[in-house]
């Protein structure tokens, strides 16, 4: 049989391949969360334009039943415009407390997104 000898040379080829092993390692999870949160961004903003669409359609059908219930056109589209401006300044009285919200619940989404490849590895190393 025979001995293996210690190298330090060995030793530093061995750890250079550790360390770039590592590195190519980080930077696949790094693209694999990224590329996550991107697609997760992606469908968000796709959801919003949809909702978009939806407010805009149901402003017109408020505008045109108020128009009918008040006899004119104007008043129904007037009154339609008179109840957003009340939802801007709702918005406006509270704008500190809705961005305080709305900043939580977008880092716990970021991280949420970020951390579910981790769980998936959790998972899988206690199979082994």
């Amino acid at each position: 049989m025979e001995e293996k000898k210690f190298s330090i040379n060995g030793v530093f080829q061995k750890s250079k391949e550790y360390i770039d092993t590592r590195f190519k390692l980080f930077k696949l999870k790094l693209v694999e969360r990224s590329s996550r949160l991107i697609a997760s961004l992606i469908v968000d903003v796709i959801k919003i334009v949809f909702a978009l669409f939806v407010v805009f359609f149901l402003s017109l059908a408020l505008g045109f039943y108020l128009s009918e219930l008040l006899g004119s056109s104007a008043l129904g589209f007037l009154a339609t415009g008179g109840i957003f401006i009340v939802m801007i300044a709702l918005v406006s009285v509270f704008e500190v407390r809705l961005e305080r919200l709305f900043m939580n619940l977008s880092i716990k989404r970021f991280l949420q997104k970020w951390n579910d490849e981790i769980d998936g590895d959790d998972e899988e190393g206690k199979q082994d």
